[in-house]
């Protein structure tokens, strides 16, 4: 049900932004996408990752939180690179902090889902379509689905005055 690894042409394309935030071009790409910059848990190698910003809170003080899911699961390295506890790195816009990391337990990833689903439904189709197979709708059951075979993220992060960047 969860989608494959990308093969290699796909991949190209899909690692063309991240030489944008190397470039500290990054901003250009909007509040909608963030450079995740993990440890390999297996490798110890230095890892990036752009990803879609599934939501945003910006909360009083300057802390801001952002969710990502990992379409492949549990199986997405990046998650699990994230989850191992190495040294983890956020670049959004032109900020770049060490996150908390906090996973997702199912019902929240179901409450993400259908948030994702009501402000970015063509998206959201997109999503369904290639992850189940079929349309992506707000049924309670599909979004339960879903939730159980995706896996997601909420980064937040400290206060400006309180990054060690």
């Amino acid at each position: 049900m969860v989608k494959e690894k990308p093969g290699s042409v796909v991949a190209f394309f899909n690692r063309a932004p991240v030489a944008l935030y190397r470039a500290r071009l990054g901003w250009l790409l909007g509040g909608h996408f963030l450079l995740l910059t993990t440890t390999g848990r297996k490798t110890g190698r230095t890892r990036r990752t752009v990803l879609e910003v599934a939501r945003r809170v910006d909360a009083p003080g300057g802390r801001t939180a952002l969710w990502v899911i990992a379409s492949r699961g549990r199986r997405t390295d990046w998650y699990a690179n994230a989850r191992a506890g190495g040294p983890t790195r956020v670049t959004w816009k032109a900020r770049t902090f060490t996150p908390q990391v906090h996973a997702l337990d199912a019902d929240e990833r179901a409450e993400l889902l259908a948030d994702y689903q009501r402000r970015h439904p063509r998206a959201a189709a997109m999503l369904g379509s290639a992850l189940l197979g079929s349309e992506f709708t707000g049924d309670p059951g599909h979004l339960q689905r879903l939730a159980t075979e995706l896996r997601a993220l909420r980064l937040e992060a400290r206060a400006p005055n309180e990054e060690s960047v």
